[in-house]
């Protein structure tokens, strides 16, 4: 460790490379998705009478998410009942961020949760969490 510290990146990789050990458990441990870190993936969503752009969100078990929702014209709302996540959108473009982690699978529906109009009904979204194992075949 000590070595790597003192010549920098560009000669731990000279080291891995001449003695020939390392090199797939460093690769591996480079590659780590959202799900294994502690970073959100940060998905930016437009809530405008009468949808949500983008309508369907997918998403890993123990992945962090970051909603950043504005909305295009009036007041609305975000909801996903079975979360228990419900946040007011502010008319004038100005974001509400919704932080959370998905700890299990399945598919939650998203809906409007401020009356905008004739069809706030039909203002819907999807956020589809599959498992590990199914999201890697």
């Amino acid at each position: 460790m000590v070595f790597f510290h003192k010549t920098g990146l560009k000669h731990a990789w000279k080291f891995i490379a001449v003695t020939g050990f390392g090199v797939a458990a460093f690769i591996i441990a480079d590659t780590r998705s959202s799900a294994q870190t502690d970073e959100p993936r940060v998905i930016d969503i437009t809530a405008r009478r009468f949808a949500f752009e983008p309508a369907e969100v997918e998403a890993t078990v123990g992945e962090h998410l970051q909603l950043v929702v504005r909305s295009a014209d009036g007041v609305h709302g975000l909801e996903i009942k079975k979360l228990k996540i419900k946040k007011e959108v502010p008319r004038g473009g100005e974001p509400v961020t919704i932080d959370f982690k998905v700890t299990t699978d399945g598919t939650f529906p998203i809906l409007c949760s401020e009356y905008c109009g004739k069809g706030h009904t039909d203002m819907t979204g999807m956020l589809i969490v599959r498992s590990i194992s199914s999201a890697n075949p």
